[in-house]
């Protein structure tokens, strides 16, 4: 009805009682004066108990357009007037009506990777006249966005050579051939270019060769630098089939994962987007003769004091990295920042 033609009709009411100093229209204006004052209790009774369930996809990746939705649910749904949502301010974009309550669509771009939060959601309604209006506020919840590929895998492992102390960045994922070696695996591309004959290596499932240790950062650049170079690191490792350990602090502990193949390695990237934190070597337990490629925004972070691994700092102008600053870490894996 709304209280434009709320007040219109009491204004006649008022009208009738005064000029005919009628009965009816006496009780007809109590009514209307009285009415509201249930309507009020009622619209916020309701808004009470309803309920919003908000969410983003199981993850995605950085630069991708994300579709959010939010489900508005409550028992009194139907009787409330113009229920609407605001995420972060911004209306929805398309909405539907399910068994469940309503449905609202909003489409976000992922800028930054990490645990990225859905935002404030604006709940408001009115009573089923549309006389009083009412707003809530409800908490927000998360959603993944998994870091990008960058450079190429060549540059990443001729970078990641420097740490294993070998001077022939082919020999990543390859082994001379010896007798009783399957000729299937042969690897004809570096074989080619050298005077021995190499097959693909396969190391055992307890031998990674090398360690990749990250820190969750705050700052948004920091991590979509440290989160790009991880992810970038781990699929060139994998295609070179070279298997490594993956360490990252949680606010339970120093946390390790030997990975082996892809599938491994999204599900150790997703757990580290999920709890990781900083100061991942802080209290870590890893072999000090193993390899160690620590990727961090700390220009001087907690290592524990057996290990040396090998620093490469998001944060410019941090002089115990090897390599210091987004343009260097970007370069190193062969792309641009």
């Amino acid at each position: 009805m709304g209280r434009f033609y709320y007040l219109f009709i009491l204004l006649i009411a008022l009208l009738l009682m005064i000029i005919y100093d009628q009965y009816d229209a006496f009780l007809l204006t109590l009514v209307l004066i009285f009415t509201p004052v249930p309507l009020f209790f009622f619209g916020k009774w309701a808004g009470k108990r309803l309920s919003v369930t908000a969410g983003g996809p199981s993850h995605a990746s950085r630069g991708e357009a994300v579709e959010i939705t939010a489900l508005l649910t409550g028992p009194f749904l139907s009787f409330l007037g113009s229920p609407e949502i605001l995420l972060d301010g911004a209306p929805w974009e398309s909405f539907e009506e399910t068994k469940e309550g309503l449905r609202f669509f909003f489409t976000r771009n992922a800028i930054h990777c990490g645990r990225e939060s859905i935002g404030k959601i604006h709940v408001s309604w009115t009573d089923p006249f549309g006389l009083f209006h009412y707003h809530r506020d409800f908490p927000s919840s998360s959603y993944l966005v998994y870091p990008k590929a960058v450079g190429d895998y060549h540059s990443a492992l001729a970078s990641l050579r420097k740490l294993t102390g070998s001077d022939e960045v082919e020999y990543f994922g390859a082994t001379p051939y010896k007798p009783g070696d399957n000729p299937h695996l042969i690897n004809w591309k570096i074989t080619a270019r050298k005077e021995d004959v190499y097959v693909r290596d396969s190391y055992p499932a307890d031998s990674e060769k090398i360690v990749l240790a990250a820190d969750y950062e705050k700052e948004p650049v920091l991590r979509d630098t440290i989160g790009d170079a991880l992810y970038s690191l781990g699929l060139a490792l994998l295609s070179a089939r070279m298997p490594f350990r993956f360490a990252f602090a949680t606010d339970r502990g120093p946390v390790t994962a030997a990975i082996h193949s892809r599938e491994e390695w999204l599900d150790g990237l997703a757990g580290f987007l999920r709890a990781g934190t900083d100061g991942a070597l802080r209290e870590s337990t890893l072999s000090p003769y193993i390899p160690i490629c620590y990727l961090t925004g700390n220009p001087d972070p907690p290592i524990s004091p057996i290990l040396h691994p090998a620093i490469w700092c998001a944060a410019a102008d941090a002089p115990r990295a090897a390599l210091s600053g987004r343009e260097a870490i970007y370069e190193a894996l062969g792309g641009k920042k």
